[in-house]
């Protein structure tokens, strides 16, 4: 395309030059039939030479042949030439359309080339005038009245007009060219620096990502041993001190988790998944989780569920979901000393189709300031500085329940009144899922048996080795271990296993590199053997990587030891 510069001063050039040759050859075509028809055969030569001179100026410009530079510097001397001719040949005297043409000079060599060939240009137009004043005398452009300026002043007048457009355009181009020159070198800055804001954006989050790694490791072990203790028995004291020991630990866990993913939603990095919920059992689930909490503080935790909710599933984020449940009433109940925290499920609306839904969380707690109610939703951000320093924590909790309920696509509300309490809540229009794949999980009675199952993991933590050998010997399972992923690659084309659980994050080769490997092994049993991410990292291209490595499915760490058998028992060979 002939105006597809990205350059807009350029294109704008282009353009100007596009419309002179366009005009120039309309005005050729124009002065044709006149001059044949009055028998002036030295114009009629001089114009059709001008209008194939044109027209060939034309046709390089549209066929990008030459540069718009030299054509501007062509079309110039044409100009030069007619100015010229006119003057000293043809006319023989200074008219209107030579004055024209000067005027044309003046602002094509400006505009179309550069500051220095707009002066050359411009004073070798004007020179002729010059002259012809010089040897002819006055100028009459147009016939002169009784009240005309006498000579010389009149004359000097027509020379200082021509000095002043030339310097008018001087200034002009010159300050035009700068602003041009100093867009550019801005231009030039921005992108480093956009280059710059991009590299440090990938080493933040390759930083957080190899960080949650090792902040997540150790608490893996943490938590795991303390759920391993605590199936043991002890007496009340011990029990009580390690129970202390895990709420600790899983408050750890439960700040990374929320710096973490204040991160990814503020890159933008955050999907909601859409899978098959029931809300009923989601809410109950997280439910038992806070019972623990409300039964130290002595308040009660009360949930109220709509009973058009409990047959029925929903397309939604359950992570999501519970963790936007998990933060208000985790508030709550952080707030509430006396009374109690509520919370609510209502149907608002249901068709064959969708269903919206109320959530709502209310205590009669501390209540917030109508000052303050705007501000903590802000990351970092609590109603006061006591609030820190009395209830702990980081104010981002609250930030990431509004970003959350706005991926979706509702607003979080609150209403709250200093020393009764306050109300969390909003609404959520969900799509019905009419067949849903109903997963049998493992109630609390059922007894835990592994032992046909063969399973490789590939971890160089020797203390989550230790865990997962304590954790699937109560299974009957004996694991088989890899220190590193060139060791799992050996075992796993080596021996037959029914899984592999491997570690993200290893050394000689980490476990993207040996998931790889593996499938392109010889044998196509061990290649699409069900191999599981079993990782402590959160990076924003986690979940990609791990389905580009060919791996099936993924557990984070600290893993929840019920939902790694629910996945385990599904692979159990029958």
């Amino acid at each position: 395309m002939l105006f597809s510069e990205s350059d807009s001063f350029q294109r704008a050039k282009i353009k100007i030059l596009y419309i002179l040759l366009v005009f120039s050859i309309l005005k050729t075509l124009i002065v044709i039939p006149f001059v044949w028809y009055h028998d002036q055969f030295l114009q009629l030569s001089r114009v059709v030479v001008l209008l194939v001179f044109y027209i060939i100026l034309l046709k390089f410009l549209l066929a990008k042949s030459i540069s718009v530079i030299k054509l501007s510097h062509l079309l110039l001397w044409g100009g030069i030439f007619l100015i010229w001719s006119n003057i000293f040949f043809f006319a023989k005297t200074v008219n209107i359309i030579v004055i024209q043409f000067i005027f044309t000079m003046v602002l094509g060599s400006f505009f179309l080339i550069s500051r220095r060939f707009g002066v050359f240009y411009s004073v070798l137009a004007f020179f002729p005038i010059a002259i012809f004043i010089l040897t002819k005398g006055r100028i009459e452009v147009f016939n002169q009245t009784e009240g005309a300026l006498v000579s010389p002043a009149y004359e000097m007048i027509v020379i200082f007009n021509f000095i002043t457009i030339i310097v008018i355009h001087d200034l002009f181009n010159n300050a035009f060219t700068k602003n041009v020159q100093e867009k550019v070198k801005l231009n030039n800055k921005l992108e480093e620096a956009l280059v710059k804001a991009n590299e440090a954006a990938k080493s933040k989050a390759d930083f957080l990502s190899t960080m949650s790694h090792e902040l997540r490791t150790p608490l893996n072990s943490v938590i795991g041993m303390t759920d391993l203790l605590l199936d043991n028995p002890f007496s009340d004291d011990q029990a009580e001190t390690i129970k202390a020991l895990k709420f600790s630990a899983v408050s750890l866990h439960s700040l990374i988790n929320d710096i973490l993913d204040y991160n990814k939603i503020g890159s933008d990095k955050l999907k909601l998944e859409a899978v098959s919920v029931n809300l009923n059992t989601l809410v109950k689930d997280i439910c038992n989780g806070l019972n623990i909490q409300t039964k130290e503080k002595g308040i009660q935790l009360i949930l109220n569920l709509d009973e058009r909710l409990h047959n029925i599933h929903v397309i939604t984020d359950p992570t999501r979901v519970s963790q936007i449940i998990y933060n208000l009433a985790g508030n709550a109940i952080k707030f509430t000393a006396s009374g109690s925290v509520k919370i609510n499920l209502n149907v608002i609306k249901r068709d064959a189709e969708k269903v919206n839904v109320k959530f709502s969380v209310v205590d009669t707690g501390l209540g917030i300031m109508e000052e303050d109610q705007k501000r903590i939703f802000e990351p970092f951000s609590q109603a006061s500085v006591s609030t820190t320093r009395n209830f702990g924590g980081t104010g981002l909790g609250l930030a990431i329940v509004k970003k959350l309920v706005n991926m979706l696509n509702s607003e979080i509300r609150l209403e709250s009144k200093i020393g009764e309490g306050s109300d969390f809540s909003f609404d959520v229009s969900f799509v019905i899922d009419h067949n849903p794949r109903i997963i049998n999980l493992v109630d609390d009675n059922e007894i835990y048996d592994l032992k046909n199952l063969k399973v490789l993991a590939a971890e160089d933590n020797a203390m989550n080795r230790l865990l997962l050998k304590k954790v699937f010997s109560k299974w009957g399972n004996e694991i088989v271990f890899a220190e590193n992923g060139l060791e799992a690659i050996e075992k796993a084309s080596s021996n037959d296993f029914d899984v592999i659980l491997m570690d993200l994050h290893m050394p000689l080769v980490d476990g993207y590199e040996a998931t790889k490997s593996i499938r392109k092994v010889e044998d196509s049993k061990k290649a699409n053997i069900h191999i599981i991410a079993l990782t402590a990292s959160v990076s924003n291209d986690m979940e990609t990587k791990i389905k580009e490595s060919g791996m099936d499915d993924y557990i984070y760490k600290p893993f929840n030891a019920k939902e790694m058998y629910v996945k385990l028992k599904a692979i159990l060979p029958n």
